[in-house]
């Protein structure tokens, strides 16, 4: 028995010729998420963590616009003197409090007395208490203690100091945290869904091979990102609540899926096996007598 490949397998397993690495630019339609496919390795790498920062950097403008006007009225909102962060607990002078500055994207609030009500108007809403932080939104709240080392005045005139100190190595913070997160979270996708694609391209007879299908993957869900990004300017600028801003999420899986499907549909077809010919067959004896009438000294 012979030991070679089967033909049909090894041209569905991977493209023959030279790669198209010269038309892999663009990841929004079929023919362009079929070249990244042939692509090489560093070309995914580097258009996955471009759109994953363009997502950031698009959060980066969110932040600015819809949380930190909230955060600007807050402070203005502090006594000039008396709040103290210091072994734990939160010190508050006098018994007045409550909410401090509020839009419908945040809320800030101080709550001296935890069992005291206190409405929440805003998608999220942040909470001073005497010994934790809690932030709060539609599916419950998360708390963290005081650290018992924190040894803070909380006055008008250290906050802002402190606040403006702050305020863009956060936004860089954010914006590299999520840059991180989108990248590593899309290549995970991609090597999950590698071999699915893989098979399926097996079945409806695309050529591409294992790394292919990897590649493929994360072209078509850094294709989908514009999906995440449009969906956090609509939320910032009040077109869009909340509970739509989580389907948004979910709509960008769907549209990579899609981005998925369009490019493996738009990848070349494997080509079929070369028949063996019969030597029975009709006309196999003439090619043979005109050989054995050729002149041998001609």
């Amino acid at each position: 028995m012979s030991d070679a490949p089967d033909p049909t397998i090894q041209a569905c397993a991977a493209p023959t010729g030279a790669r198209r690495t010269a038309g892999a630019w663009q990841p929004f339609t079929g023919g362009g998420l079929a070249r990244f496919a042939d692509a090489g390795m560093g070309r995914i790498v580097a258009m996955v963590v471009t759109f994953a920062l363009a997502t950031a950097l698009t959060l980066g403008w969110t932040l600015p616009t819809a949380w930190w006007p909230v955060v600007d009225r807050a402070i203005r909102e502090l006594p000039e003197a008396g709040p103290t962060l210091a072994h734990g607990r939160l010190h508050w002078p006098g018994v007045t409090a409550g909410i401090l500055a509020d839009s419908p994207h945040l809320g800030i609030a101080v709550r001296i007395d935890e069992r005291s009500p206190l409405g929440r108007t805003a998608d999220l809403q942040v909470e001073l208490l005497p010994q934790a932080l809690r932030v709060a939104g539609i599916a419950g709240f998360i708390e963290w203690p005081w650290p018992a080392d924190w040894n803070l005045s909380l006055g008008r005139l250290e906050a802002r100091a402190a606040w403006e100190a702050w305020r863009r190595p956060v936004l860089a913070t954010a914006v590299g945290a999520v840059t991180t997160l989108l990248a590593t979270a899309w290549c995970l996708v991609a090597l999950t869904l590698a071999l699915p694609v893989r098979a399926a391209a097996f079945v409806l007879r695309r050529r591409i091979g294992l790394g292919g299908s990897l590649r493929l993957a994360a072209a078509a869900f850094s294709g989908a990102s514009p999906v995440l990004g449009l969906g956090m300017v609509g939320y910032a600028l009040r077109w869009l609540p909340w509970p739509a801003l989580a389907a948004v999420v979910g709509a960008h899986l769907l549209v990579a899926c899609l981005l998925l499907v369009w490019g493996l549909f738009s990848r070349p077809g494997c080509a079929a096996p070369a028949r063996p010919a019969n030597p029975f067959g009709p006309g196999a004896e003439a090619p043979r007598r005109r050989r054995r009438q050729g002149n041998p000294f001609g």
